[in-house]
């Protein structure tokens, strides 16, 4: 079983981050474009833990699927250095892509609405709860594999 993990908002709490909340259609934050700020985020509360989860789950295969901005091309290299850090066995299952919905897998769990058009199941990931939002990603993943 594949499962695709988005970085943002999901692993990292991107939000903690912004000086002011993100405004759709507003642009990008302009702290997002300075070197260093994906590289400095905090890991989601829960995050590790459902990992670890997930990794001892028989046949699940994880993959990070991530976005980068191109206004702050420093934002790759910082989101390699902070999976490294944080979540070093998935250094290798890394994918960054413009459009998470090309992807194939089983699961998708990311907090963008823009991507329920992925083949598989969309987890949709509430980034404001985030500990309750793991467990039922994580209850939702086991009881799929007992199937």
């Amino acid at each position: 079983m594949i499962i695709y993990i988005d970085m943002d908002g999901v692993l990292a709490n991107f939000d903690k981050r912004l000086v002011a909340p993100r405004e759709p259609g507003k642009g990008l934050p302009p702290e997002m474009l300075q070197k260093g700020f994906f590289r400095n985020l905090e890991v989601m509360p829960g995050a590790i833990k459902a990992i670890d989860e997930l990794e001892s789950i028989p046949g699940i295969e994880l993959y990070i699927a991530t976005k980068i901005t191109t206004k702050n091309l420093h934002s790759a290299t910082e989101k390699y250095q902070w999976i490294e850090e944080h979540f070093p066995t998935l250094l290798k299952n890394m994918f960054i892509t413009c459009d998470k919905a090309l992807l194939k897998g089983d699961f998708l769990i990311d907090d963008y609405h823009k991507w329920k058009t992925f083949q598989g199941n969309f987890i949709h990931f509430n980034k404001h709860n985030s500990l309750e939002a793991w467990e039922q990603a994580v209850k939702r993943i086991r009881d799929a594999t007992k199937k």
